[in-house]
């Protein structure tokens, strides 16, 4: 239980609060409207979908993401919190595995079965940079491809388990309030 508590108070302190996104500057002209008590509520329907917001624009928009996710959390009544940490899964780290499998992915889905590179095309350009621009021009039909397919698949996906979640967590605190209700009540005894 204490390592519960300490993992809670680790996450509070790296997510962003209400005060945090309203004095960010690149948000102040939008402040009045992520002020908004209701956008930071944690109920039922508001966690699900920041959820799904937050993955979604993590993936499709690799720069500045955690504020468009908390921008457009506004129109989609989300959890503005929750968008703009799920986009957070999306780093450094993880955008080049991410970028081969949308490659892979859009490939499989375009039915490409030839090479990344046509090695007698690439003999035509010359220069290093000639050579990565017409590489990045082969392969940005898949990868954008795949990056829209993962996106999709990951806000879906993330959408239903933070649902489940929710409505699991709920219950069980539902339960846990019943079983504490009938412990306090005194037994009727004839």
């Amino acid at each position: 239980m204490a390592e519960r508590r300490s993992l809670m108070a680790m996450l509070k302190g790296l997510w962003p609060t209400r005060e945090s996104i309203q004095h960010n500057r690149f948000l102040k002209p939008f402040a009045k409207y992520i002020g908004d008590p209701s956008l930071w509520r944690l109920t039922r329907r508001s966690v699900p979908r920041g959820v799904a917001l937050g993955l979604f624009v993590g993936l499709i928009i690799p720069i500045m993401h955690t504020v468009i996710a908390a921008l457009f959390a506004v129109p989609a009544r989300a959890n503005v919190a929750v968008s703009a940490g799920f986009t957070l899964l999306i780093n450094p780290l993880t955008i080049p595995p991410i970028y081969y499998a949308a490659y892979r992915i859009g490939s499989w889905e375009l039915h490409h079965d030839r090479q990344l590179v046509d090695p007698v095309a690439a003999e035509r350009v010359s220069g290093e940079l000639g050579r990565m621009l017409f590489w990045f021009h082969q392969a940005s039909g898949p990868i954008a491809l795949g990056i829209l397919t993962l996106a999709v698949s990951a806000a879906i996906i993330g959408y239903v388990v933070s649902a489940i979640a929710w409505r699991s967590w709920c219950g069980s605190k539902w339960r846990e309030r019943r079983h504490r209700a009938r412990g306090r009540t005194p037994s009727v005894e004839s």
